[in-house]
Protein backbone atom coordinates (compact mmCIF):
# COMPACT_ATOMS: atom_id res chain seq x y z
CA UNK A 1 0.00 0.00 0.00
CA UNK A 2 1.34 3.44 -0.53
CA UNK A 3 1.68 5.64 2.48
CA UNK A 4 -0.53 8.50 0.48
CA UNK A 5 -3.49 5.79 0.43
CA UNK A 6 -2.26 4.41 4.37
CA UNK A 7 -2.37 8.06 5.00
CA UNK A 8 -6.18 8.24 3.54
CA UNK A 9 -7.60 4.94 5.24
CA UNK A 10 -5.92 6.32 8.65
CA UNK A 11 -7.70 9.37 8.38
CA UNK A 12 -10.78 7.52 7.60
CA UNK A 13 -10.87 5.51 10.69
CA UNK A 14 -9.99 9.00 13.06
CA UNK A 15 -12.88 10.62 10.82
CA UNK A 16 -14.98 7.50 12.05
CA UNK A 17 -13.88 6.48 15.02
CA UNK A 18 -13.00 10.57 16.34
CA UNK A 19 -9.87 9.05 18.21
CA UNK A 20 -7.09 6.63 17.17
CA UNK A 21 -4.12 5.22 18.72
CA UNK A 22 -0.61 4.19 17.18
CA UNK A 23 0.01 0.47 18.35
CA UNK A 24 -3.79 -0.03 17.07
CA UNK A 25 -3.03 1.52 13.97
CA UNK A 26 0.52 -0.14 13.15
CA UNK A 27 -1.24 -3.65 13.71
CA UNK A 28 -4.18 -3.29 10.99
CA UNK A 29 -1.80 -1.20 8.19
CA UNK A 30 0.43 -4.07 9.19
CA UNK A 31 3.53 -1.25 9.67
CA UNK A 32 5.89 -0.04 11.90
CA UNK A 33 5.00 2.26 14.97
CA UNK A 34 7.68 4.42 14.00
CA UNK A 35 5.79 4.77 9.70
CA UNK A 36 2.37 5.88 11.83
CA UNK A 37 4.13 7.97 13.84
CA UNK A 38 5.30 9.78 10.37
CA UNK A 39 2.24 9.33 8.86
CA UNK A 40 0.07 11.03 11.38
CA UNK A 41 2.93 14.00 11.62
CA UNK A 42 2.12 14.37 8.21
CA UNK A 43 -1.83 14.31 8.72
CA UNK A 44 -1.59 17.00 11.12
CA UNK A 45 1.33 19.29 8.90
CA UNK A 46 -2.09 19.14 6.58
CA UNK A 47 -4.24 20.35 9.91
CA UNK A 48 -6.46 17.50 9.51
CA UNK A 49 -5.88 15.81 12.67
CA UNK A 50 -4.41 16.59 16.42
CA UNK A 51 -1.69 14.22 17.61
CA UNK A 52 -2.02 13.31 21.00
CA UNK A 53 0.38 10.83 23.16
CA UNK A 54 0.47 8.09 21.97
CA UNK A 55 -2.38 8.20 19.20
CA UNK A 56 -4.40 11.21 17.37
CA UNK A 57 -7.91 12.66 17.15
CA UNK A 58 -10.09 14.45 14.97
CA UNK A 59 -9.80 18.29 14.69
CA UNK A 60 -12.87 20.02 15.68
CA UNK A 61 -12.70 22.29 12.46
CA UNK A 62 -12.89 19.68 9.97
CA UNK A 63 -16.64 19.32 11.02
CA UNK A 64 -16.90 23.11 9.68
CA UNK A 65 -17.61 24.29 6.06
CA UNK A 66 -13.96 25.14 4.47
CA UNK A 67 -13.91 28.56 2.33
CA UNK A 68 -14.34 27.88 -1.28
CA UNK A 69 -10.96 29.02 -1.86
CA UNK A 70 -9.59 25.44 0.18
CA UNK A 71 -11.75 23.17 -1.09
CA UNK A 72 -11.11 24.36 -5.00
CA UNK A 73 -7.31 22.96 -4.49
CA UNK A 74 -8.29 19.57 -3.44
CA UNK A 75 -8.29 16.48 -5.76
CA UNK A 76 -8.47 18.77 -8.99
CA UNK A 77 -7.82 16.06 -11.67
CA UNK A 78 -10.50 14.21 -9.80
CA UNK A 79 -13.12 16.80 -10.02
CA UNK A 80 -12.21 18.23 -13.73
CA UNK A 81 -12.79 14.20 -14.76
CA UNK A 82 -16.37 13.91 -12.97
CA UNK A 83 -17.27 17.50 -14.74
CA UNK A 84 -16.37 15.72 -17.87
CA UNK A 85 -18.16 12.72 -17.52
CA UNK A 86 -21.30 14.77 -16.24
CA UNK A 87 -21.48 16.83 -18.69
CA UNK A 88 -22.18 13.80 -21.30
CA UNK A 89 -25.52 13.14 -19.06
CA UNK A 90 -26.83 16.75 -20.31
CA UNK A 91 -28.96 17.44 -23.62
CA UNK A 92 -29.69 20.23 -25.47
CA UNK A 93 -32.52 22.04 -24.88
CA UNK A 94 -32.80 21.02 -21.23
CA UNK A 95 -33.07 22.10 -17.38
CA UNK A 96 -30.02 21.88 -15.35
CA UNK A 97 -30.05 22.75 -11.39
CA UNK A 98 -26.20 23.15 -10.67
CA UNK A 99 -25.64 23.04 -6.59
CA UNK A 100 -22.79 25.41 -5.46
CA UNK A 101 -19.35 24.08 -5.06
CA UNK A 102 -15.73 23.62 -6.60
CA UNK A 103 -16.95 20.35 -8.97
CA UNK A 104 -20.29 21.94 -10.33
CA UNK A 105 -17.91 25.27 -11.19
CA UNK A 106 -16.03 22.46 -13.24
CA UNK A 107 -19.04 21.18 -14.77
CA UNK A 108 -20.57 25.06 -15.60
CA UNK A 109 -17.61 25.26 -17.21
CA UNK A 110 -18.09 22.53 -19.69
CA UNK A 111 -21.03 23.55 -20.88
CA UNK A 112 -20.23 26.22 -23.18
CA UNK A 113 -20.48 23.41 -25.65
CA UNK A 114 -24.62 23.98 -25.51
CA UNK A 115 -26.20 25.77 -28.11
CA UNK A 116 -29.58 25.36 -25.92
CA UNK A 117 -29.39 25.17 -21.89
CA UNK A 118 -31.50 26.30 -19.38
CA UNK A 119 -29.36 26.63 -16.08
CA UNK A 120 -30.57 27.61 -12.32
CA UNK A 121 -27.87 27.45 -9.69
CA UNK A 122 -27.31 29.11 -6.23
CA UNK A 123 -23.76 29.46 -7.20
CA UNK A 124 -22.60 33.02 -7.68
CA UNK A 125 -18.89 32.29 -9.00
CA UNK A 126 -21.16 29.94 -11.62
CA UNK A 127 -23.59 32.52 -12.96
CA UNK A 128 -20.69 35.37 -13.00
CA UNK A 129 -19.27 32.72 -15.50
CA UNK A 130 -22.21 31.73 -17.68
CA UNK A 131 -24.31 34.64 -18.21
CA UNK A 132 -22.29 36.03 -21.20
CA UNK A 133 -22.56 32.27 -22.79
CA UNK A 134 -24.29 32.24 -25.76
CA UNK A 135 -27.45 29.98 -25.52
CA UNK A 136 -27.60 29.68 -22.15
CA UNK A 137 -29.76 31.65 -19.80
CA UNK A 138 -28.93 31.31 -16.07
CA UNK A 139 -31.45 32.11 -13.19
CA UNK A 140 -30.16 32.58 -9.60
CA UNK A 141 -31.64 31.76 -7.03
CA UNK A 142 -32.19 34.47 -4.18
CA UNK A 143 -31.28 34.41 -1.04
CA UNK A 144 -28.38 35.71 1.54
CA UNK A 145 -24.88 35.53 0.52
CA UNK A 146 -22.34 33.59 2.57
CA UNK A 147 -18.82 34.92 2.69
CA UNK A 148 -16.22 33.30 1.09
CA UNK A 149 -18.67 30.55 0.05
CA UNK A 150 -20.24 32.18 -2.52
CA UNK A 151 -23.53 30.49 -2.10
CA UNK A 152 -27.16 31.93 -1.89
CA UNK A 153 -28.66 30.15 1.13
CA UNK A 154 -31.75 30.51 2.83
CA UNK A 155 -35.34 30.99 3.22
CA UNK A 156 -35.96 32.83 -0.08
CA UNK A 157 -33.71 30.44 -2.10
CA UNK A 158 -36.08 27.50 -0.82
CA UNK A 159 -39.31 29.12 -1.82
CA UNK A 160 -37.69 30.01 -5.42
CA UNK A 161 -36.69 26.43 -5.56
CA UNK A 162 -39.86 24.90 -4.57
CA UNK A 163 -41.77 26.68 -7.60
CA UNK A 164 -39.02 25.00 -10.29
CA UNK A 165 -39.28 22.19 -12.68
CA UNK A 166 -36.02 20.84 -14.13
CA UNK A 167 -34.93 17.83 -15.60
CA UNK A 168 -31.75 17.32 -13.71
CA UNK A 169 -30.21 18.26 -10.82
CA UNK A 170 -26.08 17.96 -9.88
CA UNK A 171 -25.75 18.15 -6.51
CA UNK A 172 -22.43 18.22 -4.12
CA UNK A 173 -21.39 17.02 -0.80
CA UNK A 174 -18.92 17.61 2.07
CA UNK A 175 -19.37 13.25 3.06
CA UNK A 176 -20.76 10.79 1.88
CA UNK A 177 -21.10 6.74 3.04
CA UNK A 178 -23.49 3.99 2.38
CA UNK A 179 -25.25 4.38 5.86
CA UNK A 180 -25.70 8.38 6.74
CA UNK A 181 -26.05 9.42 3.08
CA UNK A 182 -24.66 12.33 1.28
CA UNK A 183 -24.11 15.19 3.66
CA UNK A 184 -22.83 18.63 4.26
CA UNK A 185 -21.09 20.72 7.06
CA UNK A 186 -23.49 23.62 6.61
CA UNK A 187 -26.99 23.60 8.13
CA UNK A 188 -28.26 25.98 6.01
CA UNK A 189 -27.01 24.12 2.96
CA UNK A 190 -29.42 20.92 3.75
CA UNK A 191 -32.95 23.04 3.00
CA UNK A 192 -31.44 23.95 -0.18
CA UNK A 193 -29.67 20.67 -0.87
CA UNK A 194 -33.49 19.17 -0.13
CA UNK A 195 -35.26 21.45 -2.28
CA UNK A 196 -33.12 20.77 -5.44
CA UNK A 197 -33.54 17.46 -5.26
CA UNK A 198 -37.26 17.50 -5.05
CA UNK A 199 -37.57 20.01 -7.88
CA UNK A 200 -35.46 17.31 -10.43
CA UNK A 201 -36.65 15.04 -12.40
CA UNK A 202 -33.00 12.85 -12.56
CA UNK A 203 -30.74 13.72 -9.34
CA UNK A 204 -26.90 13.13 -9.66
CA UNK A 205 -24.28 13.42 -6.74
CA UNK A 206 -21.09 14.70 -7.76
CA UNK A 207 -18.30 13.82 -5.46
CA UNK A 208 -14.69 12.57 -5.75
CA UNK A 209 -13.49 10.07 -3.72
CA UNK A 210 -11.91 11.88 -0.52
CA UNK A 211 -15.16 12.43 0.78
CA UNK A 212 -16.50 8.75 1.05
CA UNK A 213 -16.51 6.97 3.94
CA UNK A 214 -15.86 10.28 5.67
CA UNK A 215 -18.66 12.17 7.76
CA UNK A 216 -20.18 15.81 8.35
CA UNK A 217 -22.71 17.36 10.58
CA UNK A 218 -25.81 16.66 9.04
CA UNK A 219 -27.18 14.51 6.22
CA UNK A 220 -29.16 16.12 3.55
CA UNK A 221 -30.35 13.05 1.57
CA UNK A 222 -30.11 8.74 1.70
CA UNK A 223 -27.92 7.56 -1.37
CA UNK A 224 -31.22 6.26 -2.91
CA UNK A 225 -32.73 9.66 -3.21
CA UNK A 226 -29.69 9.52 -6.29
CA UNK A 227 -30.59 7.87 -9.65
CA UNK A 228 -26.43 7.98 -9.75
CA UNK A 229 -23.39 8.90 -8.27
CA UNK A 230 -20.27 10.68 -10.58
CA UNK A 231 -17.28 9.90 -8.66
CA UNK A 232 -13.41 8.82 -9.84
CA UNK A 233 -11.51 5.78 -10.13
CA UNK A 234 -10.42 5.65 -6.58
CA UNK A 235 -13.58 4.60 -5.37
CA UNK A 236 -13.21 1.60 -3.36
CA UNK A 237 -14.84 -1.63 -4.71
CA UNK A 238 -17.01 -2.33 -1.79
CA UNK A 239 -18.54 0.91 -2.06
CA UNK A 240 -19.67 0.31 -5.89
CA UNK A 241 -20.53 -3.18 -5.24
CA UNK A 242 -23.05 -1.98 -1.85
CA UNK A 243 -24.35 1.03 -4.08
CA UNK A 244 -24.99 -1.84 -7.10
CA UNK A 245 -26.99 -3.81 -4.86
CA UNK A 246 -29.82 -1.05 -3.73
CA UNK A 247 -29.87 -0.54 -7.67
CA UNK A 248 -27.66 2.86 -7.59
CA UNK A 249 -26.00 3.60 -10.70
CA UNK A 250 -22.10 4.60 -10.09
CA UNK A 251 -20.26 6.66 -12.96
CA UNK A 252 -16.22 6.12 -12.54
CA UNK A 253 -14.33 9.10 -14.48
CA UNK A 254 -10.85 8.06 -15.03
CA UNK A 255 -8.40 10.90 -15.64
CA UNK A 256 -8.13 10.25 -18.96
CA UNK A 257 -11.31 10.65 -19.91
CA UNK A 258 -12.15 6.48 -19.78
CA UNK A 259 -15.75 5.84 -18.47
CA UNK A 260 -16.56 2.74 -16.10
CA UNK A 261 -20.32 2.26 -14.86
CA UNK A 262 -22.02 0.32 -12.69
CA UNK A 263 -25.51 -0.14 -14.16
CA UNK A 264 -28.33 0.32 -11.36
CA UNK A 265 -31.37 -2.14 -11.51
CA UNK A 266 -34.69 -0.77 -13.14
CA UNK A 267 -36.23 0.34 -10.24
CA UNK A 268 -37.71 4.06 -11.42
Amino acid sequence: MLSAERRQKILQKIEQEGVSEINRLAEQFGVSAMTIRRDLDYLEAEQKIIRTHGGAMLRQDKLREHPFGWKDERNVAEKEAIARLAVSLIGEGQSVILDAGSTTLRLARELTRFQDLFLVTNDIKIASEMVDVPGIRVLLTGGELKPQIYSLEGHFSVSMLSRLHVDTAFIGCDAYDAERGAMSNSFSKVAIKQAMLNCARRRILLADTSKCGQRALATFADLDQFHAIVTDHHMPVEFQEQCQQRGIEVLIAENGGKVHAKTRGDRR
